[in-house]
């Protein structure tokens, strides 16, 4: 009965777990992840994708379009400025 309950919360937990990831748009995992790949915690890269996303849209980007054009610098930028600020607010 152990070993039952055992497969059970696992498959639960990984079903929880894609759920969460299935969540997450394209951008936002390219820029977590590169985030996260630097350095930083996922927690602070999660926050600074929220804060950048609320005032750039990024979702709605498609960043191999923009890429090396002002905008798409901007938002580097202001990446940049949120992880800081996320990294004050949350610690490392």
């Amino acid at each position: 009965m152990k070993f039952e309950a055992m497969v059970r919360t696992t498959a639960l937990a990984v079903l929880f777990a894609a759920s969460l990831s299935a969540c997450s748009s394209k951008n936002e995992r390219a820029f977590v992840g590169g985030c996260v790949g630097m350095g930083a915690s996922r927690e602070n890269c999660s926050c600074a994708y929220k804060k950048v996303q609320a005032t750039h849209k990024l979702d709605d980007i498609n960043f191999g379009e923009i890429l090396g054009t002002e905008q798409h610098r901007k938002i580097q930028v202001a990446f940049a400025a949120a992880v800081v600020q996320c990294i004050r607010e949350n610690g490392l």
